[in-house]
């Protein structure tokens, strides 16, 4: 346990994986501000979600660099040498502090590297050479917020019902501009990094329809390839793709969760990053691990479970999402 001695000037959150585990490290940001109100709280990422990272309570300023060993499916290794570069970016900060939400042995080693004095996380396969403070492994049957609140419990501190959550308000322009085109819907994300865990289109067309039948127009969420498959396979009735609506970027994806009524998805990063704005949510798992990555932020949700992909119909999602209205109405 820290002594209350040491002084707490700098403090870099680590959260080098992807979109999804940013969010969920969103929830450590609040109770270190509570505990170090004079602290500056820097967060350190990758470079697809650094437009995120400014989202989060009290966070000042971002270092952004894909680690050279991530690999994500169906792309290029990233290279070295930026990585590299945020290294001696980290390590020129002084940061007293280091919180590493995940602290695989590699992450926890480049945070090594920064020089940085303190450096806490929960332990991995021999992440222990490169972590001055290590707690008890995650566990995957308990939810991620509560398991990484554990990680504050160095500095003696014990946070209330944890939660993720991002401030929309941060979000400026963005925000307003996307209002203007889209006042008023319901997104819906139909995607996964794995195919295999995807309901069918047709389920999820069956969802557009039911809302459009009751006034609510939908928008649907994703990469312009993702997007470019529903278009040619599945010929929704929408005409409202995040991607043809705005530039597609990651900020203005977040702008557009943030102003919806309604979010319906996969479990996968966008479901996360509506219900860190409050958006309600039903989320998706077919099958997932609904026990540990279930909807955690501070808006209503709903979850569906199978199985398989097979199991989860549109009749399913509707019910959900019809508990889900009710429950959330003002």
């Amino acid at each position: 346990m820290m002594q209350s001695r040491d002084p707490v000037r700098r403090i870099l959150l680590v959260a080098l994986d992807n979109l999804g585990d940013l969010v969920f490290a969103s929830a450590l940001a609040p109770p270190l501000h509570d505990t170090f109100p004079d602290a500056t709280i820097d967060v350190w990422c990758k470079d697809y979600t650094a437009p995120i990272a400014p989202l989060i309570p009290h966070v000042t300023d971002v270092i952004a660099a894909d680690p050279f060993w991530a690999v994500s499916p169906h792309r290029q290794r990233p290279p070295a040498r930026p990585f590299l570069r945020s290294i001696a970016a980290v390590r020129r900060r002084r940061y007293d502090v280091a919180i590493l939400s995940e602290a695989p042995w590699r992450i926890a080693a480049a945070t090594a590297a920064t020089g940085i004095p303190m450096r806490v996380g929960l332990a991995r396969h021999h992440n222990e050479h490169f972590l001055t403070h290590v707690l008890p492994a995650e566990d995957p049957r308990k939810p991620v917020v509560q398991e990484q609140a554990r990680l504050l419990g160095v500095f003696s501190v014990q946070p209330r019902s944890p939660r993720y959550r991002l401030d929309p308000a941060r979000l400026g322009a963005a925000r307003g501009e996307f209002a203007a085109r889209l006042p008023a819907f319901a997104a819906l994300h139909p995607f996964a990094t794995d195919p295999r865990r995807c309901v069918a289109p047709s389920e999820w067309i069956e969802v557009e329809r039911a809302l459009e039948a009751r006034g609510i127009p939908v928008l649907w969420i994703g990469t312009s390839e993702e997007l470019d498959r529903l278009r040619a396979a599945a010929a929704p009735r929408s005409d409202y793709f995040i991607d043809r609506l705005s530039d597609g970027s990651l900020t203005s994806t977040a702008a557009a969760l943030s102003l919806a009524t309604l979010f319906v998805g996969h479990d996968s990063g966008p479901l996360h990053l509506a219900n860190a704005f409050g958006t309600p949510v039903v989320g998706v798992f077919a099958p997932g691990q609904p026990e540990r990555t279930f909807p955690q932020g501070v808006g209503a949700s709903r979850m569906v479970y199978s199985p398989t992909p097979e199991g989860i119909t549109a009749d399913r999602m509707l019910r959900e999402i019809d508990d889900l209205l009710v429950s959330s109405a003002p």
